[in-house]
C-alpha cells in the first residue's frame, strides 16, 4: 500500500479511493506579466499615477491656505457692512436725549447724567438679531476665484 496525499491507492485492487477531495484553488495566469514589455507598461501607468496624486496634493495644498483668506476677508467685509447698515437703521428711530438725561444746577452748571438703561439693553439686542437675519438672508454668501 502506498499513501500519496490525497489518493489512497490500493495495488492488490488496482482501484483508487479517495479519502479527501475539495476543489482546487484556480490561480490566475501570471506568464503574462513577465514579460517585460507588460511590466514596464504596469509600472509606467504605476508612475504615471503616482506623479499625479504627488502633483494634485501639492496643488490643494498651495491652494488652500488663498482661498481660506479670501473667505475671511469675504466673511469680514460682508459682517462689517451688514453690521454697519443694521445699527443706522436701529439709531434712526433714536436721538442722545433718549439714552441719557443731563441734570443741570441754577447756574446752568451740569449736575447729573443719568443714563436710561431700558433703551440702551433694547438697542443692544435689536442689533444683533437684526444683523443675523440679514446675514441670512444676503446674497453676498458666495464668490468667485479666477485660475489663470
Amino acid at each position: 500500500m502506498w499513501v500519496c496525499n490525497y489518493i489512497f491507492l490500493d495495488i492488490m485492487d488496482n482501484k483508487t479511493e479517495k479519502i479527501f477531495s475539495r476543489n482546487r484553488i484556480k490561480l490566475p495566469n501570471l506568464d503574462k506579466f513577465h514579460d517585460k514589455k507588460n511590466v514596464r507598461k504596469i509600472l509606467k501607468i504605476i508612475i504615471i499615477l503616482l506623479i499625479a496624486i504627488i502633483v494634485f496634493k501639492v496643488s490643494i495644498n498651495s491652494i488652500t491656505p488663498i482661498i481660506d483668506e479670501r473667505c475671511k476677508g469675504i466673511a469680514k467685509s460682508v459682517a462689517t457692512k451688514i453690521s454697519n447698515e443694521q445699527a443706522t437703521k436701529v439709531m434712526e428711530d433714536y436721538k442722545y436725549e433718549d439714552f441719557c438725561s443731563i441734570i443741570k444746577d441754577e447756574n446752568d452748571n451740569i449736575k447729573m447724567i443719568s443714563t436710561n438703561m431700558i433703551t440702551i439693553n433694547k438697542v443692544i439686542s435689536d442689533i444683533p438679531i437684526l444683523i443675523q437675519e440679514e446675514l441670512e438672508k444676503s446674497d453676498e454668501n458666495t464668490f468667485n476665484i479666477k485660475l489663470r
